[in-house]
């Protein structure tokens, strides 16, 4: 996986009982910037292919849930909102980990995943394969929802040309 690296940390570094000190870790060697808002939530800035995006890691110590969220840097207009549901059901469909929905309070679309860590705790190479999940389903359909709400697209044009970009540069 591409910006990964081979630190190995223990017990001692690092509180693995919550998680969020493996993402600030693991945001750190990314050289991301970020920052904890309190001991389980941490804000972070990705880089992407079409931009920066946000990501909020909170873990919810009561259920032990993990939860990512990627903020796409785009604002759904409410003339759009019908067509960009419907294209992100159909990103939905090619999604293996995770999915894309539409954040209601900024109206604007979210790439989420939650890992549930009862009786378990996140191991490094889950964390890397999750964050590649995320910049890589954010960079693969970012243009298909810049299609459908700038470009006049069908969401049915903008998945076919996402799918095709992808097909293309294996």
């Amino acid at each position: 996986m591409s910006g990964s690296s081979n630190v190995v940390f223990s017990a001692s570094d690092t509180d693995y009982h919550n998680p969020i000190s493996l993402v600030e870790d693991y945001a750190i060697r990314q050289d991301w910037g970020a920052e904890r808002s309190n001991e389980f939530e941490l804000w972070a800035e990705i880089p992407g292919q079409w931009g920066s995006q946000r990501l909020w890691a909170v873990f919810h110590d009561d259920t032990c849930f993990l939860q990512l969220n990627c903020y796409l840097n785009l604002k759904i207009p409410p003339r759009q909102a019908q067509k960009s549901s419907h294209l992100i059901t159909l990103m939905n469909e090619r999604v293996w980990l995770g999915h894309f929905e539409i954040w209601s309070e900024e109206q604007m679309p979210v790439f989420r995943v939650v890992v549930p860590l009862r009786n378990s705790e996140l191991k490094e190479e889950q964390l890397e394969d999750i964050m590649a999940a995320i910049q890589e389903e954010t960079d693969r359909f970012f243009p298909a929802l810049q299609w459908v709400l700038w470009g006049g697209k069908t969401p049915e044009e903008a998945i076919a040309a996402a799918i095709i970009d992808t097909e293309g540069e294996a």
